[in-house]
């Protein structure tokens, strides 16, 4: 549970910071965390070759999410940011490679995430 709390915790400082520097694109700043976050488990696979070609796999799927959601549909930075919570969840169940309870601190920041770009920002088109 704690696991969840601090994934609050961090969500509220990130949102808290978007908001204090306003001048800050939030469709980019979108964008740059669903193409960085699916490289962190890059790093914890390293070692496990299985682990680490289902995380280069998904950084590109997410990197696809995130290029065409700036350029054509934010919304597919919301859902890109949905599905990495997913993600985050179905990790663990095929490598060992990341911390424990990662999972759950990943997943509230990522649905938390989605929730805010969704409110502050407004998709430019429609798919």
């Amino acid at each position: 549970m704690n696991d969840f709390y601090i994934g609050v915790i961090v969500t509220i400082a990130i949102i808290g910071l978007l908001e204090i520097f306003q001048f800050l694109e939030k469709r980019l700043i979108g964008a740059l965390t669903l193409v960085g976050i699916p490289f962190i488990y890059i790093g914890f696979s390293w070692n496990d070759v299985l682990s680490l070609t289902y995380a280069i796999l998904g950084a590109a799927i997410f990197f696809a999410f995130s290029y065409f959601g700036y350029k054509k549909n934010f919304i597919l930075i919301i859902i890109g940011l949905i599905l990495h919570g997913i993600w985050d969840i179905l990790f663990p169940y095929y490598s060992s490679s990341a911390p424990e309870g990662y999972d759950i601190f990943c997943l509230t920041i990522d649905f938390l995430l989605a929730l805010y770009f969704y409110i502050r920002v407004k998709p430019l088109k429609l798919i």
